[in-house]
């Protein structure tokens, strides 16, 4: 039986393969997807972007699915539930190779010779490492977490990528209660960070350059939103989100990819406090910055990249525990998985925030 994945052909183009589904490896396991979301991060695979992405490539990462077949010994997901054939689950975008110095010091999301989703080829046994498809094999070294029955599959769609992405900056930035967060950037990642550090209990702030994304964030618990697009230029966008929380961010986490916005953010930030950067993931883009003022000023600049794969447990138990919040909503069009082109389309073109992929809703 054959299923079918879908490919970068070249830049700005995709294609769809078939393949023979595959038996789940020894500790692995095989899930048909059900659905699927575009990230940011396709968008810059899509356009070549990506040092470790190239034509062939399978493309997607963030989504979820339902167990089809076993691999040999797994009986409970990685949070010790019993685990069967039909149970909806999601599982790390990355596999570890745990035999790297980072692995061996804890610190997975830094693993050396991490195997992230669209860095693997279509060609290479089992074919479906990507979920822009009908079916995904998941390794032995991905976490995977069943989603609770009172969770829905389009609400918990964005865990395993937006959600743990988000948690894990903001357990970086070791946000508290009582502080003023800035988050800079109001797209899946931000609309997500937002709802985590309110429930911490800080004052959080959501800067946009996009005033019709700030819409969203005051459904997720945010407290002000600051409009970027008013001021005069890096100075005076530095001088609005300075002003507007009364002297600095206690914690500032930059998800907008933007290297200007990374210098401004670092300057956005009070004597002492922290920045987080999460969303530069493309290397050789670069940014004015002053290293005598950073020194001077005492920030400390935490970089954040991929996460603990324990956050992916944690994420979807956020989502559970906080149905106030309309976390279907992060997904605002939907498309067949025919049409993975026209979804990619609409997200470079910023028609939507985040485009849902519906491959198999039974």
């Amino acid at each position: 039986m054959e299923g079918t994945t879908t490919v970068l052909a070249g830049p700005h183009e995709v294609e769809q393969r078939e393949y023979q589904i595959p038996d789940p490896v020894a500790g692995g396991l095989l899930i048909g997807m059900i659905r699927a979301n575009v990230c940011g991060s396709d968008v810059h695979f899509l356009g070549g972007d990506h040092p470790l992405v190239k034509v062939g490539s399978v493309l997607g990462h963030e989504g979820v699915g339902r167990v089809e077949r076993l691999g040999a010994g797994v009986t409970r997901d990685f949070a010790g539930n019993e685990l069967s054939e039909g149970d909806r689950v999601v599982a790390t975008y990355f596999q570890l190779c745990r035999h790297c110095p980072e692995c061996d010091a804890g610190r997975g999301n830094l693993c050396r010779n991490a195997l992230p989703a669209g860095t693997l080829d279509a060609d290479h046994p089992p074919h479906f490492h990507g979920t822009f498809g009908t079916h995904m094999a998941v390794g032995p070294e991905q976490y995977v977490y069943k989603v609770p029955d009172r969770v829905s599959s389009k609400a918990v769609s964005t865990a395993n990528c937006a959600l743990s992405q988000a948690y894990a900056g903001c357990d970086l930035g070791e946000i508290q209660r009582g502080q003023k967060v800035v988050v800079l950037g109001a797209g899946g990642l931000g609309v997500c960070a937002t709802a985590i550090a309110s429930q911490i209990g800080a004052e959080v702030f959501v800067a946009e350059m996009a005033p019709s994304r700030l819409a969203k964030v005051a459904e997720f618990g945010a407290h002000h939103t600051i409009d970027l697009s008013e001021a005069d230029g890096g100075a005076g966008r530095v001088e609005l989100m300075r002003e507007t929380t009364g002297g600095g961010a206690d914690v500032l986490i930059d998800f907008t990819g933007v290297p200007d916005a990374f210098s401004e953010g670092v300057r956005s930030v009070r004597p002492g406090g922290i920045m987080v950067s999460i969303g530069s993931v493309m290397p050789n883009r670069f940014t004015q910055f002053d290293p005598g003022l950073f020194t001077r000023s005492g920030v400390q600049i935490r970089a954040s990249i991929r996460y603990h794969g324990s956050v992916l447990g944690k994420s979807v138990s956020f989502v559970e525990s906080t149905p106030q919040y309309p976390w279907e909503s992060l997904v605002d069009a939907d498309f067949a998985l025919a049409d993975v082109s026209d979804a990619l389309r609409a997200t470079v073109d910023r028609k939507v925030t985040r485009a849902g992929i519906v491959i198999d809703e039974r």
